[in-house]
């Protein structure tokens, strides 16, 4: 009996906090052109990761030193990782061509973006753009640098919440007749 009551409890609390995270809906062509924003109106907008995205930055340091007549050369390799988690917010910094939007996910800098754009072939979702695509990642400018994406990437997409507010204004009379 405690058994259940525990679980009638948890499937409550589940439930009540399920219902307080937004609502989620995939950012698309029709959507952006049906809005038709401005640039300011652009950014004011909530956008969303549908999936989370790591970037990969690999990179050599090479070093050399002149200390009693030998010359020394150290090698270095660095691996620099950048992880954006599926929904994290962005905002859009600017749009190149008014159909692509540059999405900034870090609060630091307005440089460090990505971009994303309409793809025909997923139903018109605002789906991660890159420079080169590979078998298992893709090759994308962030911050002004080249990452390679994890396999995966090309199915992220923008999200954004989205509340359809139907009003219906309904006039009504009653006519009572009329007479001579």
């Amino acid at each position: 009996m405690n058994l259940m009551k525990n679980l009638f409890f948890f499937i409550l609390a589940a439930a009540f906090l399920s219902s307080c995270s937004p609502q989620l809906s995939v950012y698309t062509k029709e959507l952006h052109e049906s809005l038709s924003l401005s640039d300011d109106e652009m950014r004011k907008v909530q956008f969303y990761l549908s999936r989370e995205i790591v970037l990969e930055r690999a990179y050599d340091l090479e070093e050399a030193q002149i200390k009693d007549g030998r010359i020394t050369i150290s090698r270095e390799k660095e691996l620099e990782k950048i992880r954006i988690p599926a929904k994290t917010p962005g905002i859009a910094v600017f749009s190149p061509d008014g159909s692509r939007l540059a999405i900034s996910f870090d609060a630091r800098s307005d440089e460090e973006f990505l971009m994303f754009g309409p793809n025909p072939k997923m139903g018109n979702r605002y789906m991660l753009f890159a420079s080169e695509w590979g078998r298992n990642s893709a090759v994308v400018t962030y911050g002004g640098r080249q990452y390679r994406t994890q396999a995966g990437a090309e199915l992220t997409n923008l999200m954004v919440e989205l509340k359809a507010l139907n009003r219906q204004k309904v006039e009504s009379r009653t006519v009572r007749g009329r007479r001579p």
